[in-house]
């Protein structure tokens, strides 16, 4: 599921993650592309403000796996929202960890190493109830899947509803809502 992670590792990973960002910021002044520092500079805002919201929710599993897992190897780069925090996420969150790792896993299989491969988690909710999102954009290899096989895969955990779901060969979306018992 997820590594455990030492302290120094975690710093190691996150400075990592920040010079990456600097390095991109002073190339980019370098060359007199104001603009795009400009850009560059809203991007590691927002992604600094999604972070501080998923690392405030009721859901530290679930936080450590998102905010951790690029520092893994995968055939995406994940990013994540959080746009309103459901107040059933502490007592939903195994079961939301582990729906998000079994579409995770789905889509690092199916789609194509080396695209450009990009997918968006959002965490929301509706009446009070788990709302989350996956939004894939890049490559997947949609000859070898059906959308039977998506369905398939998230509705075998149980307790969860798919409320909107579409698949094309560079794109796929999937909406999931978190039932009652």
């Amino acid at each position: 599921m997820t590594k455990d992670w030492e302290p120094v590792e975690l710093l190691r990973h996150y400075r990592h993650d920040w010079l990456n960002h600097l390095q991109l910021i002073k190339g980019n002044l370098a060359l007199g592309k104001t603009e795009r520092v400009e850009v560059l500079l809203d991007e590691i805002i927002q992604q600094a403000k999604n972070e501080s919201k998923l690392s405030n929710i009721n859901g530290n599993l679930l936080a450590e796996r998102l905010l951790t897992y690029n520092w893994e190897a995968h055939n995406f780069r994940l990013s994540f929202e959080v746009i309103t925090e459901p107040h059933e996420l502490h007592t939903r969150e195994k079961q939301i960890l582990m729906v998000t790792e079994r579409l995770l896993e789905w889509f690092d299989r199916h789609c194509y190493y080396g695209a450009d491969n990009h997918l968006l988690f959002v965490l929301n909710e509706s009446r009070g109830h788990p709302v989350i999102e996956f939004d894939f954009q890049g490559k997947l290899m949609i000859e070898s899947v059906s959308l039977n096989d998506l369905e398939s895969t998230i509705v075998s955990t149980g307790q969860v509803e798919i409320q909107e779901v579409s698949m094309g060969q560079e794109e796929c979306f999937v909406r999931l809502h978190f039932i009652n018992d």
